[in-house]
């Protein structure tokens, strides 16, 4: 398919905005395919020739909302791990959905795994800028870095802690020393 085509854009845009709007309204475990298809018009054979499930769709609009994430240096990105993701993030857009989805483990579940997807990949990409002793392996860090920003978002929603992404970012660099390289 290609991504391309203006009639995949626009199709893709209809079932984003219709899982957007499903998402303002009802938690992400009672959406179907059914009614995210209804409420954009589009049938549901056509939804399965653009993403596997919702699931897929989820991640697909994620990715559209924080598609900014990129475009920030690697340098911060690094160095300022929380505080790029709320920042390039587009927080208005979401934060119309997260207060319904707060308590859906389903949705939940899939951003945290966006989210810790997005930092693994972004940091394995731009390993030769991250600065390590030499008796650490870099693919080690690579998994680390990963776990450890996942147990922050674990620890931050079970503790219902409320730390700034500025002070996640002060807590985080106590516990693991990663610095990029200039």
């Amino acid at each position: 398919m290609n991504d391309k085509d203006l009639r995949v854009i626009k199709t893709k845009k209809a079932l984003t905005s219709s899982l957007y709007a499903l998402l303002e309204i009802e938690p992400f475990s009672s959406i179907t395919v059914h009614k995210i298809c209804e409420n954009a018009g589009i049938h549901r054979t056509t939804f399965y020739k653009h993403f596997y499930d919702k699931y897929e769709l989820l991640v697909y609009l994620l990715e559209v909302i924080g598609k900014n994430y990129f475009a920030i240096d690697i340098k911060e990105r690094i160095n300022r791990p929380f505080q790029v993701l709320s920042n390039s993030l587009n927080r208005e857009t979401l934060s119309r959905i997260e207060y319904m989805q707060e308590e859906d483990n389903e949705y939940n579940k899939v951003r945290n795994q966006f989210l810790i997807d997005i930092i693994k990949n972004d940091f394995y990409e731009n390993m030769d800028r991250i600065a390590l002793e030499e008796t650490i392996p870099k693919s080690l860090v690579f998994y680390v870095f990963g776990s450890i920003i996942d147990g922050f978002l674990e620890w931050q929603k079970n503790e219902e802690t409320t730390l700034t992404p500025k002070e996640m970012d002060e807590i985080f660099h106590k516990l693991v020393n990663i610095k990029t390289i200039n």
